[in-house]
């Protein structure tokens, strides 16, 4: 896949892209893993992901595909010198759902086969090919509340 990270933002910048898990830690795409950062010394430079400025305001880049499914934040920041350094503006951000290969969105799920189960159920959201259970939505109700569990 490719252009998966979409970032607005004026024409004619250069802007990057970073990566972070749900604790917080930066994708560092050289060692393949998440750490803290400025581990080992590492600076904005290690992190970076170079977007393409499309004009009309926007900039691409791609996901790494080898990082696992899960819910990241990208954030995007305005390069100021000649590389991208610690002490560049924050400029936006935006949340993903990676399914290891590709970005899940909500007309995706809504797009796609579903199956509730009677007896218990459950609600399976199926992938494009008909087989992957991407999402399994659980809704249980008692007298006071309703409560929907994801899975």
């Amino acid at each position: 896949m490719a252009n998966e990270i979409h970032i607005d933002y004026a024409s004619g910048n250069t802007v990057y892209a970073v990566v972070r898990d749900g604790a917080g830690k930066v994708w560092y795409p050289a060692g393949q893993v998440f750490e803290d950062w400025g581990t080992s010394g590492r600076d904005a430079d290690s992190y970076d992901i170079s977007l393409s400025d499309k004009n009309g305001d926007r900039y691409v880049g791609d996901f790494d595909a080898n990082i696992s499914a899960g819910r990241y934040t990208i954030q995007a920041f305005l390069q100021a010198g000649a590389n991208p350094a610690d002490s560049d503006d924050l400029v936006g951000s935006d949340e993903m759902i990676w399914r290891g290969g590709r970005r899940l969105s909500v007309d995706k799920i809504l797009a796609n086969k579903a199956l509730q189960n009677k007896v218990s159920g459950a609600i399976d959201y199926y992938d494009d090919d008909g087989q992957t259970v991407i999402l399994t939505h659980t809704p249980t109700d008692d007298q006071s509340s309703i409560t929907r569990t994801l899975s």
